[in-house]
């Protein structure tokens, strides 16, 4: 059940280039929260207010604490990375349906900052392995590691990890026997994954991200196209299996 908390940031770290790992104080959302759920964070300050709340996906949550991944991109993602300790902000979660428990061996692979919701799951499940790619080495993230899961990183063009895309390694790993496998990330590397996981009959599951509003299904908004219809990111998913998705209709 979602709740609306006023939340103090106990910690802001660097992480990347103009990407910051957030903690908030907020036991009634970390209680629950499960990976691939995602939360509507507003602004501590109504005169400088953007007017409407941003939704992130929840990174992690434990110990009454939830973490947000945030990569500068615009206006109200520099007003979140400009916190300080102990700046008290609304806070509306968890929202969202997450991740199914994986049956098989997951396979978690996320594109940017779609490494935040793959992050939580990678710290709550077993026998896990990660592949996460960026474009290029500055902008992979610095996030602790810690056992019970296997990380590869790539980037496009060579400069950290692996040289090429994270859907490559994704098509050499997987096993459809062996592996359930979770995506996050860009609409197009999200695709490619869901078109490896489909030719090798794979169970997939993907996180999806869209332009929201309200984050409770009220505005309709955050529409994706379906075999069933149009259905709502923020009430309906984020998370959906891969073959619910019509993907020829999605932009990239």
């Amino acid at each position: 059940m979602p709740r609306e908390v006023i939340a103090k940031l106990t910690e802001k770290r660097l992480i990347a280039d103009a990407t910051f790992l957030i903690v908030f104080d907020a036991p009634r959302i970390a209680e629950s929260a499960r990976p691939g759920q995602f939360a509507m964070v507003g602004f501590p300050s109504p005169s400088s207010d953007p007017f409407l709340r941003r939704p992130l996906a929840i990174a992690g949550a434990e110990w009454g604490r939830i973490e947000f991944i945030v990569r500068v991109v615009g206006w109200g993602t520099a007003l979140l990375a400009n916190l300080n300790d102990g700046d008290e902000i609304p806070i509306l979660g968890p929202l969202g349906n997450g991740f199914p428990e994986p049956k098989k061996e997951p396979i978690l692979v996320a594109g940017g900052i779609g490494i935040a919701p793959l992050f939580f799951a990678a710290r709550r499940w077993k026998n896990v392995s990660l592949l996460y790619g960026e474009k290029t080495g500055s902008s992979v993230c610095d996030l602790p590691m810690q056992d019970g899961y296997k990380i590869t990183v790539s980037t496009d063009d060579g400069s950290y990890g692996e040289h090429g895309l994270v859907t490559e390694l994704l098509a050499e790993r997987l096993d459809k026997a062996s592996h359930d496998v979770y995506c996050c990330g860009p609409t197009a590397m999200i695709r490619a994954a869901a078109n490896i996981c489909a030719a090798k009959k794979a169970e997939c599951y993907v996180s999806l991200e869209e332009r929201m509003a309200c984050g409770i299904g009220v505005c309709q908004g955050c529409v994706v196209p379906t075999k069933d219809g149009y259905k709502r990111v923020c009430k309906d998913g984020p998370v959906f299996r891969a073959d619910e998705i019509e993907w020829e209709a999605t932009d990239d």
